[in-house]
């Protein structure tokens, strides 16, 4: 008779001593003031809470306490009062820094939140995901605006115009695309990188789109508008010319 081998099975109930996540980025905030007079405050994801640390004394000033599902990326507002968090789960969630209050929750993808970030003013937060869609948030009206389709792989990055009302995103399928938020469309994509792009910024007054990817290059794209038009009629005819930076 053949002796068959049994095995434990060890799952996770609990962590303790958790300094940091390692799914999510940590944000620095400072406050107002001098070098050594400004408030500091470090938050950091801390499995499915959130940390929020004062590095000058090395100690906790506040836990947020979230969802059983890990958090995956955070994102503050310009003014410093809202925390926005994507969770593994799809959510996000947006706390209170004053406060260390929950105070909407935001339920619309399918997979994990891969990243988040406001608009100039606030008011306006976009979320990409796992499940490659972007969704653009109300956070005055809470309330989902649209959600745009066209990407084929992970959304990994995102960014608002502050000149112009558009979106550009990158993703896992190597494109870089510029969405028209009047008319929700894709009005431009960008192609060229080899691998997955992970992260984009804009530079020099929004006159330069980086782009960062797994091919081991960075590319550099001018972002021209015609002379003639005003920036509120320049809006979604802006096109990018790219040039490579090794």
């Amino acid at each position: 008779m053949p002796l068959t081998k049994q095995y434990l099975r060890y799952v996770h109930q609990a962590s303790f001593g958790v300094v940091s996540g390692r799914k999510s980025n940590a944000i620095l905030l400072a406050g107002e003031g001098g070098r050594k007079t400004r408030q500091l405050r470090i938050i950091a994801p801390a499995v499915e809470d959130i940390i929020i640390w004062d590095p000058r004394k090395g100690e906790k000033v506040a836990v947020l306490r979230g969802e059983k599902c890990e958090v995956s990326v955070l994102a503050v507002s310009l003014d410093g009062s809202i925390l926005a968090a994507g969770y593994e789960n799809g959510s996000v969630k947006l706390w209170s820094l004053s406060t260390h209050d929950c105070q909407i929750t935001f339920s619309g993808h399918k997979a994990g939140v891969t990243c988040l970030q406001f608009d100039q003013s606030g008011t306006r937060l976009v979320s990409g995901s796992k499940d490659t869609d972007v969704i653009l948030w109300d956070v005055v009206n809470e309330c989902g605006l649209y959600r745009l389709k066209g990407h084929k792989g992970n959304v990994t990055d995102c960014c608002f115009m502050s000149t112009h009302n558009v979106l550009i995103t990158s993703s896992k399928d190597t494109l870089v695309k510029l969405w028209d938020l009047d008319t929700q469309h894709c009005f431009q994509t960008l192609v060229g990188h080899r691998s997955e792009v992970w992260s984009l910024e804009l530079l020099s007054n929004e006159r330069r789109l980086v782009t960062a990817s797994g091919d081991r290059e960075l590319r550099v794209f001018a972002v021209d508008a015609p002379e003639d038009e005003t920036p509120a009629r320049a809006g979604h005819k802006r096109k990018l010319k790219g040039t490579d930076e090794g």
